[in-house]
């Protein structure tokens, strides 16, 4: 019987060192994954190519300005999806218990626009008009 109860603390303290490794694992890779880029722009030399990349910015801006809506057309067919669940939940419901338990808001509807598409083309159109694109990496 004593012999079980080591072998047991012994998984148990092996379990735990596992646990420990295991988290530390994840935090390094977490961190890893947290490189994020800086940009630095210097503009074109020629007038020529200072116009080209302040077309350039209007089109980045039109870019974002259309992330913009796609985010706010998820949001908007998510809370769609939110008040058809609901009520159908309502409608299913055989007691005024049973409609207490339906959730109005089931799903979480961010707002998060993706503008890298936008960035990305705006830094290779900068580049076309002669300027330059330095990029750091912060890590």
């Amino acid at each position: 019987m004593c012999n079980n109860n080591i072998y047991i603390d012994n998984m148990l303290t092996k379990m735990s060192a596992i646990k420990k490794i295991v988290l530390c694992a994840a935090a390094v890779l977490g961190l890893a994954s947290c490189t994020t880029y800086r940009y630095e722009y210097i503009a074109p030399p020629t007038e020529s190519g200072k116009t080209c990349a302040a077309q350039c910015m209007t089109t980045k801006q039109v870019c974002y300005n259309a992330m913009n809506l796609q985010a706010q057309n998820s949001v908007n067919i998510c809370h769609q999806q939110n008040n058809f669940s609901y009520h159908a939940c309502v409608n299913r419901a055989q007691s005024h218990d049973d409609v207490k338990k339906c959730n109005p808001n089931p799903q979480y509807c961010p707002a998060n626009p993706n503008y890298w598409q936008c960035d990305e083309s705006y830094r290779q159109c900068f580049s076309a008009c002669g300027g330059t694109v330095k990029v750091y990496k912060n890590e």
